[in-house]
């Protein structure tokens, strides 16, 4: 008997060291991880900081507020909201802990809740009434021994009308996961459903937009590889009460690293495609691009170079925030010529690789199941004599040495409902240039450019030649009347709204 107490004992004991130990180490997770939050990338004087953190044996209370320091803190009405923006976070330790959720058996697992009670009271009624009574965020992160860390975030439902408008959301989550000790990947999925923003002028609203984003890897600390997966029911766009524009879509995109060079592709799919904002007849759309042999290492320093431009804006738009934008401005300004100058630079140099990079774009259009429009475009980059340029030597060559660099093919075919009147006339004089085909109700075109060798609708002609055949048709197309009617078509998104 007494040995079975003993081991009760030294369990018990284990047990309570356990969860001592796992609490300590669950605190330096929590304030490495608000470490690591940057707010506005490359801006230090607004930061969230670990005001408090109250460690018990078996669970932790930390408040982590949102803080403006530095000049930031000089403006009143940044310092009025310093440390009152906080996150209310409850923290159950490991190696077993009990959550609203059930047993949990990692590090820690904490609830969050966005806490906005300290602010103003005016500001304070605001976000109460916004939201209900209810919390605007909450959330809750899960610590696993093997480093994985699992995030939720959740913004309570909104239903607000005023005689300004209304907004509306029934649902916005969103969840994280990170695998593994290491920073990436980064898997993170959105649900947002019931959204209906609205102005007595105009509105937006989307009935559902679900899907993934994932980031693989960060090449450099700079450039993030993706996976994107998105889908989207019935997103609206309207003017007072008139319907304008609306669609279903999905979007799809990768990226991939081979070492030296990066490839990727993205493809937008547009079904039920209504409303007086569409430019053509249509119901359904597709657009589609790949790349492919672009230098991983260029792409790494033109995404560093656009990151410190807009560190530079954020810079001056925090300057001009605390009256202190004017020291500065022509530093800026400079800098920023500088940083273009080598961002040209290195996309002229070393971005694209003579024979190896390509590019190319497909749309298609359809309208009550008959394809409507299909333009298909390729691009292979030669580089002058298989070489890149310095940049000024490239801004100084001729049309015709540009040409010589790209292999570039562009076919385009075309339903002749899509043709306004007017045009008729004007394609039908192409056709006979041979610029153009017609077989049936389509209207079709093929233009190949390979080393500044030109063919056009599979026979050979000079650059001379083709801009000769466009020349013999670019004269008015028929009476004023036919061209005030195509002044009219010039602008197929125009429209008006009674």
């Amino acid at each position: 008997m007494k040995k079975v107490v003993a081991l009760i004992v030294v369990l018990v004991v284990a047990w309570l060291g356990a969860t001592f130990y796992v609490g300590m180490r669950a605190e330096t997770l929590v304030r490495d991880e608000v470490a690591g939050l940057e707010v506005i990338p490359g801006q230090s004087d607004i930061v969230f900081d670990v005001l408090r953190y109250d460690r018990g044996l078996f669970r932790s209370e930390a408040v982590t507020c949102l803080i403006a320091q530095g000049e930031l803190a000089s403006n009143p009405n940044m310092a009025m909201l310093s440390g009152q923006i906080c996150s209310l976070s409850t923290i159950h330790h490991g190696p077993f802990a009990w959550t609203d959720e059930g047993l949990f058996v990692g590090i820690a697992a904490s609830e969050e809740v966005l806490d906005l009670s300290e602010l103003p009271p005016e500001m304070a009624a605001m976000v109460n009434e916004i939201f209900q009574g209810k919390p605007p965020v909450t959330g809750y992160s899960r610590y696993g021994f093997d480093g994985s860390l699992t995030m939720k975030v959740a913004v309570s439902p909104v239903n607000l009308e005023a005689p300004m408008g209304k907004v509306v959301l029934e649902e916005l989550q969103l969840d994280v996961l990170r695998p593994t000790a290491d920073n990436y990947p980064v898997n993170t999925y959105l649900s947002l459903q019931g959204l209906d923003v609205s102005s007595p002028k105009m509105g937006f609203a989307v009935d559902s937009l679900t899907g993934a984003v994932d980031i693989v890897a960060m090449l450099g600390g700079e450039l993030p590889l993706a996976d994107i997966n998105l889908a989207g029911k019935q997103l609206r766009w309207s003017q007072g009460e008139q319907p304008m524009l609306a669609f279903d879509l999905t979007l799809q995109g990768t990226s991939k690293d081979h070492g030296d060079t990066l490839s990727g592709d993205s493809r937008l799919w547009l079904e039920n495609i209504s409303g007086p904002m569409v430019p053509l007849p249509m119901d359904s759309a597709y657009l589609g691009m790949d790349y492919a042999g672009l230098d991983r290492q260029a792409l790494v320093k033109v995404h560093a170079l656009n990151r410190e431009m807009d560190e530079i804006q954020t810079r001056a738009l925090m300057g001009a925030l605390t009256g202190n934008g004017e020291q500065d401005m022509e530093q800026q300004m400079a800098r920023i010529q500088t940083l273009l100058a080598e961002m040209t630079q290195v996309a002229a140099e070393q971005l694209l690789h003579p024979g190896d990079s390509e590019l190319s774009l497909q749309m298609l259009v359809d309208h009550q199941g008959e394809r409507q429009l299909t333009v298909d475009s390729k691009a292979r980059y030669l580089g002058l004599d298989g070489n890149n340029l310095p940049a000024d030597e490239l801004m100084a060559l001729s049309e015709a040495q540009i040409q010589q660099m790209l292999d570039v093919q562009v076919r385009v075919d075309m339903h002749e409902s899509l043709v306004p009147a007017s045009y008729v006339a004007r394609l039908t004089a192409l056709a006979e240039q041979g610029v153009v085909e017609r077989q049936g109700e389509r209207w079709s075109s093929v233009i190949s450019a390979n080393g500044g060798a030109l063919s056009l609708n599979g026979q050979l002609v000079s650059a001379e030649e083709l801009q000769e055949r466009m020349k013999a048709v670019s004269g008015p197309a028929g009476t004023p009347e036919a061209a005030e009617a195509e002044t009219a078509l010039d602008d197929p998104l125009a429209y008006q709204v009674d």
